[in-house]
């Protein structure tokens, strides 16, 4: 299996724990105003901050493995596959026909920060109204972390990515 490093992603780590990481670089600034490679490449830092969480998103992943593919090869199914969903602009998976929901989020600039994907991931209909994801959703914060973080270790290709060690 192919793997990356944070550092061929592009982002840099100065101090982190949990989510609550402090970043030197333009971590603060509103996500609209950054590049989109550069807004990915901060939340997924973010996310993978404590990779040991990945396995047990990996196991929360099975909820959502009826509708969505992560990896290499993936495939369209229900819903969109997620690679490289974390930090990347909502509604922007290739091919894929989004719901009156989701488009209307696509065009108001919606981005899979920590925070929305969190939030999404708890009560997706009432952060994204009119979307046709049947998922109630997940009421453990925990278990929402570790599955963001296992999302956040697929970079777009489908390869790993993983936290730097130097």
């Amino acid at each position: 299996m192919k793997t990356k490093t944070l550092w061929q992603t592009g982002a840099t780590i100065f101090t982190a724990s949990a989510f609550g990481a402090f970043w030197a670089v333009a971590a603060a600034e509103d996500p609209a105003l950054q590049a989109p490679e550069e807004v990915q490449a901060i939340e997924v830092a973010k996310a993978l901050v404590d990779p040991s969480i990945i396995s047990a998103g990996q196991r929360s992943f099975v909820k959502c493995q009826a509708c969505h593919m992560v990896g290499e090869n993936v495939q369209r199914r229900a819903g969109p596959p997620l690679n490289g969903v974390v930090g990347r602009a909502a509604g922007t998976s290739e091919g894929f026909r989004y719901s009156p929901g989701m488009a209307k989020a696509t065009a108001d600039n919606f981005v899979w920060t920590l925070e929305m994907l969190d939030a999404y991931l708890k009560s997706p209909r009432d952060i994204v109204p009119g979307t046709t994801m049947g998922f109630a959703g997940i009421p453990k914060p925990d278990e929402r972390k570790g599955l963001i973080a296992y999302l956040a270790s697929y970079a777009a290709d489908g390869t790993r990515v993983e936290t730097a060690t130097e």
